[in-house]
């Protein structure tokens, strides 16, 4: 057991240390660290044989692989710069319920780094509520069910905070034809009725006006106000840390962009504002904007859009719903659950909390708790919630622009922590004015850094030694314009690709010796050479993988001169059947008989003689012989031969074989033979004589038994016609007048009774 476990152990250590990983494909420091599958470390020693990027592990085994110089191999670091306490904001201060607020991250392409985070809501949070009403004509019937909705929100949420404020605003269409008449209709696309406020009477004021705007189509402008409503910070009236919630009322559909076009507004949407005294002035140079400006500038803002919309266009505002993200929809009724919705929303708010992030795509953010879960970051009375997620470099960026700014934060709020990520891809011992210009090592043509040779302009090679420009020279290198010079299989001399590696070939290494097709894990089937990507065939072998030979005799079964029994076609050495199946199209009885005639002299001379005598004598020498008993030959070991074969001898004895061929390429003849022969069967005479006349007596009793059934069946026939006859005469057929009692009285004269 102990001798297991060792040899297992060094096992695991060979693996290890000799597996390919991928770092010793880097010529430059910062590419080597900079590779997110492997902890790649970098020798910068001056002396050093092979590759100077390598796996940490591998480096950790070769003692002596990098000598003198410390392996380049920089660590993570995470340094919090601002870690405010949390604060309320009940004197004035601001008010901070998310920590930390900064943070700086050195970080490895590949090695996660942990981020910890808390949050903790203020009591009394602010929260703007903008009631957007669709303020077209045939909205009047709803005019009554929206002044309650805007009553009914603020006394639900005043219960909640007592920092609520509410504004209002209204929304019709683009007051240009098709759309409207603006000589007849009157339309606008947004208007700010009243800034968000926390005065109730100047909100119930703003209600009672009633919709009186007009157009002729049903779908309105409602995302043109929703924009301006979102955009338009100062004029409506948003604060910067305040919960933000849009309550769009309508009947109607919406149009968005490209449909400002009919009216001239060619213009696409740029998302900015242009409310000029609380009326937006733009509605007919720009378009409508797309819903997915609607969904960025709602998240960007961290602003929630709760659609109230009358029952008959609901599909369309629950695809909208869908659209835009944390977007809702409720019925526009008298009875609604638009309160109920603006409440669970602002309780979620306060009482579990969600984080938003967007990172840069060669970073990711993983969470470890799911805050869609159940019991996952829900928030207890003044207590805080710990937070925690691992970030990972997953890639170098691009432009070799290594510094990113990350947020992370609670959803609808503007506190986010700030991330500045300052990514390892570039060694100290790159950066401008670091190295050895001139450097003799370099052939006073470059700068030597991280114990390589940064070439001049007019220079290159790992040595400086070619002349010209290296991006053009090592290009000639490059087959293709690939990445590496030589496909990375070789060296680059000047140009060329002088030598390549053991078992690749070609003027840019980029031909596998190995790589030829290899059926049957043969390379080029064994019947040729693999050389410049290509297999060349040995002779009587044809084929790209030299698999097909040249005539058909493969196709032709043992003691066969037809080509596959004459049953198919023959296709690179193998039987394509049209008639039977098998190996050479002879999986049938009829063909099977046949082959059974072909093979009988041959098996019967193995049942006489010995093998190599019979494979002499017939020619053969791709024949297996195996003799076996009469039992062994029912066997199911010789399930492969599926067919019996019989020879009647002179003697009228009887030999029996079997056959099969093997599936491997060379089709060897398998001869099953039964090692005695068989007596021709004898008949006894009395069986068959018993067998005649116990047939014969069978049916003399069938008959008479059938006779008699017959007779008393006419009999019966016969006496019931009489008895019907003679009723129909007159007489009684149930008293034979001729019959006389056998039973005689006599009275005994002493019996006194």
């Amino acid at each position: 057991m102990c001798l297991k476990f060792i040899l297992f152990l060094l096992c695991m250590k060979i693996c290890v240390v000799f597996c390919e990983t991928g770092c010793s494909d880097f010529e430059t420091c910062g590419s080597c660290i900079g590779y997110a599958f492997d902890r790649c470390v970098w020798c910068s020693a001056e002396e050093h044989e092979g590759s100077r990027c390598k796996s940490r592990i591998q480096a950790d085994e070769s003692k002596h692989w990098c000598k003198g110089t410390p392996i380049y191999d920089p660590e993570s670091e995470k340094n919090v710069t601002l870690n405010k306490d949390f604060n309320a904001g009940e004197k004035g201060e601001p008010v901070i319920q998310f920590r930390p607020q900064s943070l700086n991250i050195k970080a490895r392409p590949g090695i996660p780094v942990k981020i910890s985070m808390s949050y903790k809501p203020a009591k009394d949070y602010p929260l703007d509520v903008y009631y957007l009403m669709d303020y077209s004509h045939t909205m009047t019937k709803h005019a009554e069910t929206l002044k309650n909705q805007g009553f009914n929100i603020y006394n639900e949420l005043i219960k909640l905070t007592n920092n609520v404020r509410l504004g209002v605003g209204s929304f019709v269409e683009k007051n240009s034809l098709p759309y409207v008449d603006d000589t007849q209709q009157n339309s606008y696309s947004f208007k700010n009725h009243l800034s968000l406020t926390d005065n109730m009477n100047e909100f119930a004021e703003a209600l009672k006006e009633k919709p009186n705007g007009s157009n002729y189509d049903d779908p309105e402008a409602s995302l043109d106000g929703l924009m301006q409503a979102m955009v338009c910070k100062k004029e409506v009236g948003w604060r910067d840390n305040a919960r933000r919630i849009i309550v769009l009322s309508t009947d109607s559909t919406y149009h968005s962009a490209g449909d400002g076009k009919f009216v001239g507004a060619a213009s696409p949407h740029d998302m900015k504002c242009y409310v000029v005294n609380n009326t937006y002035q733009m509605e007919l140079e720009l378009d409508y904007p797309s819903v997915s400006q609607i969904n960025k500038v709602a998240a960007e803002n961290n602003i929630m859009i709760i659609f109230s919309a009358d029952k008959k266009v609901e599909p369309h505002y629950k695809a909208l719903e869908k659209k835009v993200l944390g977007s809702k929809y409720v019925p526009l009724k008298a009875d609604s659950t638009l309160v109920n919705v603006i409440k669970t929303e602002y309780l979620s708010l306060i009482r579990k909390v969600y984080l938003d992030f967007k990172i840069p795509s060669f970073m990711q953010l993983i969470l470890d708790q799911d805050c869609s879960r159940d019991n996952e970051c829900e928030l207890k009375h003044n207590q805080s919630v710990e937070l925690t997620g691992t970030l990972t470099i997953t890639s170098c960026p691009p432009k070799n622009d290594y510094k990113y700014n990350v947020e992370i934060g609670p959803r609808m709020l503007n506190e986010k922590l700030k991330i500045e990520v300052d990514i390892y891809c570039q060694c100290d011992c790159e950066k401008p004015g670091r190295g050895i210009d001139n450097s003799d090592m370099c052939n006073n043509a470059g700068t030597y850094q991280c114990g390589i040779c940064n070439c001049d302009s007019d220079r290159y090679g790992s040595t400086c030694q070619c002349n010209g420009i290296s991006t053009d020279d090592e290009d000639q290198c490059k087959k293709n314009n690939q990445t590496l010079p030589c496909s990375g299989r070789g060296t680059c001399s000047c140009g060329k690709c002088d030598p390549c590696l053991s078992g690749f070939s070609g003027p840019y290494c980029e031909y596998d010796d190995t790589a030829c097709p290899s059926p049957e894990g043969l390379l080029c089937a064994d019947h040729g050479i693999c050389k410049y990507g290509q297999c060349q065939c040995s002779p009587n072998w044809i084929g790209e993988d030299c698999r097909c030979p040249i005539n058909n005799e493969s196709c032709k079964a043992p003691y066969s001169k037809e080509v596959c029994s004459g049953n198919g076609e023959c296709s690179c050495g193998k039987c394509e059947c049209k008639v039977c199946s098998g190996q050479f199209c002879d999986d049938c009885e009829e063909v099977a008989m046949k082959r059974c005639k072909e093979l009988e002299d041959f098996a019967y001379c193995n049942f006489n003689e010995n093998k190599k005598d019979c494979d002499l004598k017939f020619n053969q020498t791709n024949t297996e012989v195996t003799l076996v008993n009469k039992t062994e030959i029912n066997s199911p070991d010789w399930y492969m031969a599926k067919y019996w074969c019989r020879k009647v001898l002179e003697d009228e004895q009887i030999f029996v074989f079997k056959y099969y061929y093997s599936t491997s390429s060379n089709s060897k003849l398998h001869l099953i033979i039964q090692n005695e022969l068989e007596k021709p069967p004898i008949a006894n005479v009395w069986i068959a004589v018993g067998s005649v006349i116990g047939a014969v007596l069978l049916i003399g009793l069938i008959t008479l038994i059938a006779w008699k059934i017959l007779v008393d069946l006419h009999d019966k026939r016969e006496y019931d016609k009489f008895a019907n006859e003679s009723a129909a005469a007159g007489f009684d057929t149930s008293i034979n007048p001729l019959y006389q009692s056998p039973a005689t009285n006599f009275q005994n004269p002493a019996y006194d009774g």
